[in-house]
């Protein structure tokens, strides 16, 4: 070997292999906790914490109203058999892509409050959609329904009026409840179902056993630290049906994380409470538009009544004008009788006749009052018959406005009821 080849030869210096022992003693203590999450990624598992597993479930119930059975297999499909409320995360359920597994590849414990009953309105089965929660509607208000408005005046033929009926009494219920519009299930009868289960017993899934839960979650940690054979450690062990509280902290027996959502922060947290309450008020409105609709029924009605009454005293002034016709009639004849009687015998009954003349003059002259009253009192209710009958058309007017917005808040209501608890 020339000496100018000798001269390209080197090995690492000092420098180099200081840093390169650096990296390697790096590389030691950084490789060994990432492994589990390598693993994960080969096998497509999520690494999550019980928190993100709860955010996960808070979702599921956002979209399906309602919260996932566990999976007690390991296909994570639910299991939804009456004593199933306990079990794994059912991840296929709830739409997820792989299983929902800690950092340390480890299997979540799933708790979900279950109590069902055979009274929906009682029902506290977190994990079944059903129809708790029904507003209380009024009525359906589908068409005019009080009465058949009497005919229109005819002034200029009263005889040839027929003699007035008064129409029926106003019926106003004519539909069945709208609850049976909003007979479905959606996000309030969940939030009913908390309602319910804040007033039911306990039931297996328990925190401590002895506080409700609505679900809980268990992430086992890294190990069995209590080194029962169980990875889970405590009360969370599978063989029990209750699960340690969040707050215990952890020790040398003790590894496990809990989260637990209880029934009124979780109804909290889905803004059940804001939610109820608009339902609620929009089907009060509905109730208050129905109660008006109600009053505009009767008080047509009353206007129907009172446009019967004025057309029947045009008809009796009619007769009173007819029967002052023919009295004047009559007394003009008697007058005319009496007259003639008076002018061919002045030798006998003067006296008699002269009375007679004058009762038949007294009795002309009040036929003749009588005829003109009747007709000054005819042009008179004639008046108030026209103004009676514009009542009558006013008040049917206001009858189907306020029919119309029965029917408008009555639809507002079901239409809130049926965005859930997307107010």
């Amino acid at each position: 070997m020339s000496l100018s080849a000798k001269q390209y030869v080197r090995g690492f210096s000092l420098t180099e292999l200081a840093v390169s022992l650096a990296v390697l003693g790096v590389l030691v203590f950084a490789l060994p906790p990432l492994i589990p999450q390598v693993r994960q990624m080969l096998s497509g598992q999520q690494s999550l914490s019980a928190e993100d597993a709860g955010e996960a479930l808070m979702g599921f119930v956002v979209a399906h109203n309602r919260l996932p059975c566990p999976d007690t297999g390991t296909d994570g499909q639910e299991d939804c058999g009456v004593s199933d409320d306990i079990g794994l995360l059912p991840w296929r359920t709830m739409g997820l892509s792989a299983p929902l597994r800690n950092t340390h590849g480890l299997d979540f414990r799933y708790g979900v409050y279950r109590n069902s009953n055979a009274t929906l309105k009682l029902d506290a089965d977190l994990a079944v959609l059903a129809n708790r929660f029904e507003p209380y509607l009024p009525p359906t208000v589908k068409a005019a329904v009080s009465h058949t408005k009497p005919t229109a005046p005819d002034i200029y033929n009263i005889a040839s009026m027929t003699m007035p009926v008064l129409p029926p009494t106003p019926a106003v219920l004519t539909g069945p409840n709208a609850e049976a519009l909003a007979s479905h299930s959606n996000g309030l009868d969940f939030c009913h179902a908390l309602r319910n289960a804040t007033l039911s017993p306990a039931s297996g899934t328990k925190v401590n056993a002895g506080l409700n839960a609505a679900f809980v979650v268990a992430d086992p940690g890294a190990a069995d630290k209590d080194q029962d054979g169980n990875l889970f450690d405590g009360v969370n062990s599978p063989l029990t049906q209750t699960f340690a509280s969040p707050d215990i902290p952890l020790s040398d027996a003790y590894d496990d994380k809990v989260l637990a959502m209880g029934f009124a922060e979780l109804a909290g947290a889905l803004g059940c409470p804001v939610a109820v309450a608009n339902v609620n008020a929009a089907a009060r409105d509905a109730w208050a538009a129905y109660d008006e609709y109600r009053a505009a029924v009767f008080y047509a009605y009353l206007r129907d009544f009172m446009y019967i009454v004025r057309q029947t005293n045009v008809q009796i002034n009619e007769f009173h004008f007819v029967f002052s016709t023919v009295g004047l009639a009559i007394t003009a004849g008697q007058l005319a009788t009496d007259l003639a009687l008076a002018a061919g015998s002045f030798s006998g009954i003067g006296a008699s006749a002269v009375i007679g003349v004058a009762i038949g003059i007294y009795s002309t002259v009040t036929a003749v009052i009588q005829l003109t009253a009747a007709q000054e009192g005819k042009a008179l209710l004639e008046k108030q018959l026209l103004a009676a009958w514009i009542q009558v058309q006013n008040a049917a007017s206001r009858e189907e406005s306020m029919r119309l917005f029965a029917e408008t808040q009555l639809t507002t209501a079901i239409a809130s009821d049926n965005r859930g608890w997307f107010q």
